[in-house]
């Protein structure tokens, strides 16, 4: 009777998990699916990717529309642009242990390298229950890497320019992809609960001989692919001479397919100096769904232009994204393990489920500002400054708890442009991105993950058509450190990016 309770209990405590609630697994293994990826913004110009995300300083993009509506006005005739991106990723974790004071199967085990050990020598005597070699039920090691590669629209655009009562006004329509969804996170030693959480406390290893210390080890994955993409406009107008004001609006809307995988390796029980490893209460589970995301987000624009410089700012106010999930669900627990050896299953009790709700995550003002100089007729450089006020925004559950699971960066971009002839331009820069979470028992708490990422570019020009061309390449690194262990996390990125342009020639 205690064992089939014991297993509802399990199965009631995965349901939660993995349905909406926000809950922070205690070893750092990501929360359930939910908003992971919005923060993920795609920059639709290939021109200011190849500068390292400038904006202010390059002229005649109409695929600046939504990142800086008021560089609309640099257009002097009607165009169209359409572009895309190719994306390569590799990622990767690599896990280090050390070793844990009086348990030193633990370490083997999750390290993988129990094969290397012979049995106990029965010869000198019966081995004890410390004496024997615990062995994994699977060949799961503690690393793992990926590689991914995708193709997708990126952008399209048409812009016009008119004058109304002496004043240039240039309005625009477009297409976008808005955020870039495409992650993958493992991890293949998890515990619930913790055996090694720095900040939520380790194991005890006092009177574990009378009260031993059950932990469920397993290997937890998550995947996420799709877009967002927005559909809106924008127009500029130039109030002043020097002075051009713009606002662009976009409706969000997209799908993405979301899949989330629990796999149970084994009850570890800790002892005084020794620790056993059985099926009892394992469960695993699996989640398939997809989540539909829509909203609408503003951005409202202005730019002063002198004779060797240009300023710009613009500003994003709060917005909400709605998320309506659904999905299929099947957890299977191990209810009793056989009476002869407790390494083999006897009886298994699955359940399925049908997950599904809304979420909505409540964003912020975020507001990016630019100068570019022209050092000479050819050259032009710019920087960037970029605040994401993410820690303030609200994720709003299923439950209709809020929380604030997101952290702020603030993000440099740098930048030039070199026009080497009337035909050809070269390009390159960095730019700082992030995510929107921390390392776990990161030494400067609320400090999000940071990473350059570099690029160069070029642009070519003959007649009416412009074709730009950009490279980027980025290698986001963090490290998650527990009581006696560090998972180096790792994520290489290689984008390339392309549009083309044509100004109707009246």
């Amino acid at each position: 009777m205690r064992r089939s309770l014991n297993v509802y209990v399990i199965a009631a405590v995965v349901f939660l998990c993995v349905s909406g609630v926000q809950m922070l697994f205690a070893q750092g293994y990501d929360t359930p699916l939910n908003i992971q990826g919005l923060h993920r913004t795609t920059l639709q110009s290939a021109a200011s990717r190849g500068a390292g995300g400038i904006s202010i300083g390059l002229h005649n993009n109409v695929s600046l529309m939504f990142t800086n509506p008021a560089m609309l006005q640099n257009l002097e005739r009607i165009q169209v642009s359409v572009g895309a991106v190719y994306q390569n990723s590799y990622t990767k974790q690599d896990q280090l242990y050390g070793g844990l004071q009086t348990h030193s199967a633990f370490n083997l085990l999750t390290s993988a390298v129990t094969g290397r050990i012979s049995d106990p020598d029965t010869i000198l005597g019966t081995p004890t229950a410390g004496d024997t070699v615990q062995r994994p039920f699977d060949d799961i090691g503690p690393n793992w890497t990926r590689s991914n590669t995708r193709t997708a629209p990126m952008q399209a655009f048409i812009a016009v320019p008119f004058t109304f009562e002496e004043i240039k006004i240039v309005a625009g329509l477009g297409v976008v992809e808005y955020a870039n969804f495409d992650r993958f996170y493992q991890n293949n030693n998890c515990f619930s609960p913790s055996v090694l959480s720095v900040l939520n406390g380790t194991i005890s290893t006092r009177d574990l001989g009378s009260n031993p210390y059950h932990t469920q080890w397993y290997q937890y994955y998550q995947q996420r692919d799709g877009s967002i993409y927005g559909y809106g406009g924008a127009v500029s107008a130039g109030i002043l001479a020097n002075l051009t004001v713009g606002i662009s609006g976009l409706l969000l809307k997209g799908t993405v397919d979301d899949l989330e995988a629990r796999v149970g390796r084994g009850l570890m029980t800790f002892y005084n100096n020794y620790l056993r490893l059985s099926k009892n209460d394992v469960t695993s589970y699996s989640k398939t769904g997809t989540s539909e995301f829509s909203g609408a987000e503003f951005t409202m624009a202005a730019k002063y232009s002198g004779r060797f410089y240009e300023f710009g700012v613009a500003v994003k106010p709060p917005t909400t994204i709605i998320r309506k999930y659904s999905s299929e669900m099947r957890i299977d627990s191990v209810t009793a393990v056989s009476a002869l050896n407790h390494r083999v299953d006897s009886l298994h009790t699955v359940w399925t489920s049908s997950p599904a709700g809304e979420d909505n995550l409540k964003l912020p003002w975020r507001g990016t500002v630019g100068l570019s100089v022209k050092v000479s007729d050819r050259l032009t450089v710019g920087l960037g400054y970029e605040i994401r006020s993410y820690a303030l925004a609200v994720h709003t559950g299923a439950d209709g708890v809020g929380s604030n699971p997101w952290l702020s960066a603030s993000l440099w971009q740098v930048g030039a442009e070199f026009r080497a002839n009337d035909w050809l331009t070269l390009r390159g820069g960095v730019r700082e991105d992030h995510e929107a979470y921390e390392p776990l028992s990161n030494a400067i708490r609320g400090e999000a993950v940071k990473y350059a990422v570099y690029s160069l570019g070029l642009g070519i020009g003959y007649a009416n058509v412009n074709f730009n061309l950009a490279y980027e390449y980025a290698d986001m690194k963090y490290v998650d450190t527990w009581s006696n262990a560090a998972s180096v996390n790792r994520e290489l990125r290689g984008n390339v990016v392309a549009d083309v342009s044509y100004d109707l020639p009246w």
